[in-house]
């Protein structure tokens, strides 16, 4: 919860252009799942202009070429909008990234993070 509020705090007072154009902002932070080769990636979207209902759609993309599945959240127009979405995946490759990409009502994507995840034994998920 401290991460998510962080991060509002830092994308409210940035004004609407972290990872933005228009109305919407993004901010990413990825991090190793306990016990696990995966990678959990949290992203924040901020819809600056909410004075009207409209739905904001997303996905995760991948440095692997995959993607998750498309997400929607509800924009109910009640004015400045946050809330953050999460996605879990294994990197694969030498130089693993994750971005997130918002598809409508504009298209936006964040800058890439880089990731790391070690699996058991010391192992780099990412080795492949």
């Amino acid at each position: 919860m401290r991460v998510f509020a962080g991060a509002l705090l830092a994308v409210l007072a940035a004004g609407p252009d972290p990872s933005g154009a228009g109305n919407i902002a993004v901010t990413l932070d990825a991090r190793p799942l306990a016990r696990s080769c995966a990678v959990v990636s949290t992203a924040t979207i901020v819809a600056y202009d909410a004075s009207t209902p409209h739905e904001v759609s997303y996905r995760f993309v991948r440095s692997d070429g995959s993607v998750s599945r498309t997400g929607t959240l509800a924009v109910a127009g009640d004015g400045a909008v946050a809330q953050a979405v999460r996605d879990t995946w294994t990197p694969r490759g030498t130089a693993p990234w994750v971005a997130l990409e918002i598809v409508s009502p504009e298209r936006l994507r964040s800058p890439r993070h880089a990731v790391t995840a070690r699996c058991a034994h010391g192992e780099i998920a990412a080795s492949h």
